[in-house]
């Protein structure tokens, strides 16, 4: 099972998956990853994020990488947005293609263009927090 971006916005342990990505926008330099880690966790190393990270935060991890990825490549999101009835193990295989994408598109593409691919991703997910 997993929570929809609306779900996570509710959440009062959740980080807000718009204000995340906005905010990874400037950390683009660190890379797609880290950068979402960075905004998210507050931090990039285990160490560092271990003893404040919830299973909201990283439910809300994936959840970015499946709206990046989904704006990079549609097929990312064809199967719609998480929600109550994806499995684990789904809502995983989901990730793990958001991934391969987006790590497919940084090779070609540049800091500058990484940081408005996240600001389009949050604007795309500032909408679905609205949403019931």
């Amino acid at each position: 099972m997993t929570i929809s971006v609306a779900e996570l916005a509710t959440l009062p342990t959740a980080p807000t998956l718009s204000h995340a990505l906005r905010e990874a926008a400037g950390y683009a330099d660190h890379g797609p990853f880290l950068a979402i880690r960075r905004a998210l966790f507050g931090a990039t190393t285990f160490e560092d994020f271990v003893a404040v990270i919830t299973p909201e935060h990283a439910i809300a991890e994936g959840v970015a990488r499946i709206v990046v990825g989904g704006l990079v490549d549609p097929e990312v999101t064809d199967h719609g947005w998480p929600d109550e009835t994806w499995s684990a193990s789904y809502f995983s295989n989901r990730v793990r293609h958001a991934h391969e994408v987006l790590a497919g598109w940084t090779t070609t593409h540049t800091t500058e263009q990484l940081a408005h691919l996240f600001e389009a991703a949050a604007d795309r997910a500032e909408a679905m927090e609205r949403t019931a």
